[in-house]
């Protein structure tokens, strides 16, 4: 019997396994594949992701960037460079990995290689089916991502919306790397709903395209079209491309149940207007882990306070962010000439992404800044 058990060792899944097990509770983690594994992403991490972690992340930094380049349709780029970091780059692979073996040196037992067919709970307890194995506990997890296992068999996270994305990585020469060293490309305007980038890794380039549009379509295609954009289409040939979902939810209400309760994607936490997962990942993680360290030792626990403490840390900025993708798209080229004007609003952006800034105050100065370019248009 153990007292909680966490189906996912991604980055939510393997963080509040350290929480807990390093406060003395006993954790067991259910991961379907087997680490160091393959995991599409962009690889990108905000400065707010470090501050949240409390143990070192160097080993798994690929590059650290301070600048950006935003374009729209190709056309007139916009150079932003920042005296801080703005976001790191990591392989998910190792990321993930580390994430791991800071949650086993805390205490926790992570099996690898296990695929959970069933969940169950009762009264007193739950119980995980795999491989002709049971497990039993006090608390269950869903950590299990965008096709979480335990929010479908539990009735949970039932608002939850899903964005696409398509991710490749191209080996390029040392030199070509260079020309992208400590800077990442947005382009926006060529995808629907959505952007298309290019950022450095240490031995190749991440370059993807992602969007929240209701039917996404042609996403291979509109990938192509911007990798040979960027000249990238001579290098050596790409060794995977793959493709995954995001899921949103604006409105997080349903992330408990009797003895669960889920994180990160799992839940839909994820950024709706940029995609990012792995901050409210490990931050949902980190709310999910004040919530349990107070209820384990009860009887009959209640889990009710992790939903409320996600609708009050997460939710403001979840429904920020799914307002942009309602209102923006539509009038992109327009915003990026007040970019072009107004630089200032992508600096107050990356303060969002860095978690200086709430998306409230954030659109309340664009819209600001809208409403002077339209009047100077006039």
């Amino acid at each position: 019997m153990n007292q909680v058990i966490i189906i996912g060792a991604g980055p939510s899944g393997s963080y509040l396994a350290y929480l807990l097990a390093s406060s003395g509770i006993d954790v067991l983690v259910l991961e379907k594949e087997r680490f160091p594994r393959y995991k599409p992403c962009g690889g990108g991490i905000t400065p707010k992701v470090v501050n949240l972690l409390d143990f070192d992340l160097s080993p798994v930094i690929e590059d650290t960037i301070q600048k950006v380049i935003f374009s729209y349709r190709l056309t007139r780029p916009i150079e932003f460079t920042a005296p801080k970091p703005l976001a790191y780059m990591v392989a998910r692979e190792r990321f993930d990995a580390l994430l791991a073996v800071r949650a086993k040196e805390a205490g926790a037992k992570i099996l690898e290689g296990i695929r959970v067919q069933r969940v169950e709970v009762t009264g007193s307890k739950v119980s995980v089916y795999a491989d002709g194995s049971q497990w039993q506990g006090d608390i269950l997890v869903g950590a299990d991502g965008a096709n979480s296992l335990v929010a479908r068999s539990l009735g949970l996270g039932r608002r939850r919306k899903l964005s696409a994305s398509l991710e490749t990585e191209i080996p390029a020469a040392p030199e070509k790397l260079e020309q992208y060293r400590s800077a990442i490309k947005i382009e926006y305007g060529l995808v629907p709903y959505g952007y298309a980038w290019v950022f450095p890794k240490a031995d190749h380039l991440s370059a993807g395209v992602w969007t929240n549009a209701p039917r996404p379509k042609k996403l291979r295609l509109q990938l192509e079209y911007y990798i040979q954009s960027e000249g990238l289409n001579s290098l050596e040939a790409r060794v995977k491309t793959r493709g995954w979902l995001i899921p949103v939810n604006p409105q997080p209400d349903d992330l408990h149940g009797s003895r669960t309760l889920l994180l990160g994607d799992a839940a839909g936490l994820a950024d709706a207007f940029t995609g990012e997962g792995i901050y409210p990942a490990v931050y949902s993680a980190r709310l999910a882990a004040e919530i349990i360290s107070g209820q384990i030792s009860r009887p009959d626990p209640d889990l009710r306070g992790y939903t409320a403490l996600v609708q009050e840390k997460i939710g403001p900025d979840l429904a920020g962010s799914f307002r942009l993708t309602r209102w923006i798209p539509p009038i992109s080229g327009l915003i990026h000439r007040v970019l072009h004007r107004h630089q200032d609003l992508i600096e107050d952006f990356m303060e969002v992404a860095g978690g200086n800034l709430s998306y409230s105050s954030f659109l309340q100065y664009f819209r600001s800044r809208l409403k002077e370019s339209l009047h100077f248009r006039r």
